[in-house]
């Protein structure tokens, strides 16, 4: 029996610098370099990153360092890291060189078209870079072809960067049937958010993103935290543990209501107060019956010395016992179109 335990991260996005804000993108270093830390200290026997390391195909220098400083950490300890691109630090052009090249000498093996899979300690490993939707047939063939060559092997694990038509409904380049079912573990990235079922023999599973990108990540972040994966391929199915990182700054979304405007927003105050770094703060204003400008206003000059990002959105409701009236009939696949 083979005795395998390796991490699965995804989507550390080096280099962003969400809202254009520097702190941002020392946030987003602090995480990434939090994670590597913890998974020195778990000692697994490699690591597969599935897709979007850097934000960007030409990386600035400060997320090369970065990331250089890192794998050479894990090289030290005798962990190799096994990596696609994804389509955020993909240049989509024939024979364009990602930066993920310049880490050959800190112990990463890039998974390419060119060199598809590797065999590490018994274990294939294979998988393919970003494909866009237009090109999903190339990628088919590719997953043809790989669970073909998975089937001579024991323990198997699939990386892939795409959006998967279960999980990403209205941008997929994928079919979730159209991912072959022979694989021991399907490494996802792309999708921010945590995902683990299983599938075929196997389990498919995304960590989601070491930092938070996006507030369409809250709910998930609110629930699942942010960290990676340490999976064991050691049984018949793997054991896949969810292994949380502590971000450095705090993610704070508070729905208002003009009516407790000074109570909510002292309470909110106090609790800034006490954090070690400043929030990201989002707040959901119900507008109905106020004076916008004023609003906004307020908010402005009591919070935003308290946060590092202060994001307001405004929607009036309908007022009690009115009803909302469609002149005409809607046809929804003709107006998704």
């Amino acid at each position: 029996m083979i005795r395998m335990r390796f991490a699965h991260i995804s989507d550390t996005h080096l280099g962003f610098r969400q809202y254009g804000l520097h702190e941002r993108e020392l946030d987003v270093y602090h995480a990434f370099k939090d994670a590597i830390r913890n998974i020195i200290q778990e000692r697994p026997d490699f690591v597969v990153h599935s897709g979007d390391m850097f934000d960007h195909p030409r990386p600035q220098p400060r997320a090369l360092w970065v990331a250089n400083r890192c794998f050479s950490k894990l090289k030290e300890k005798g962990i190799p890291v096994f990596a696609i691109t994804g389509n955020h630090d993909s240049l989509m052009r024939r024979g364009a060189m990602p930066p993920h090249v310049l880490f050959s000498e800190s112990g990463l093996r890039l998974i390419t078209e060119a060199e598809p899979s590797y065999v590490h300690r018994g274990v294939f490993i294979s998988g393919s870079t970003y494909i866009s939707k237009y090109y999903s047939g190339r990628l088919k063939e590719t997953l043809a072809i790989l669970s073909k060559q998975a089937s001579h092997h024991k323990k198997s694990i699939l990386v892939l960067h795409q959006g998967i038509d279960k999980y990403l409904p209205y941008e997929f380049e994928l079919k979730l049937g159209e991912i072959p079912k022979n694989f021991d573990y399907y490494a996802l990235g792309h999708m921010h958010f945590h995902i683990e079922q299983n599938y075929g023999r196997g389990k498919l599973a995304c960590p989601g993103s070491t930092e938070f990108w996006s507030i369409n990540e809250y709910e998930d972040y609110k629930k699942n935290g942010k960290g990676f994966y340490l999976v064991d391929l050691a049984g018949d199915e793997p054991s896949v543990q969810h292994v949380n990182i502590e971000l450095g700054r705090e993610i704070v979304k508070e729905r208002v209501d003009p009516k407790r405007l000074e109570e909510q927003l002292t309470g909110l105050k106090k609790r800034f107060a006490g954090m070690g770094a400043k929030p990201l703060v989002y707040l959901d204003v119900d507008s109905s019956g106020y004076d916008r400008k004023v609003l906004h206003e307020k908010f402005i000059s009591l919070l935003s010395d308290l946060a590092l990002s202060l994001r307001v959105s405004y929607a009036a409701t309908l007022e009690k016992g009115a009803a909302l009236v469609l002149t005409r009939s809607f046809n929804i696949p003709e107006m998704i179109k």
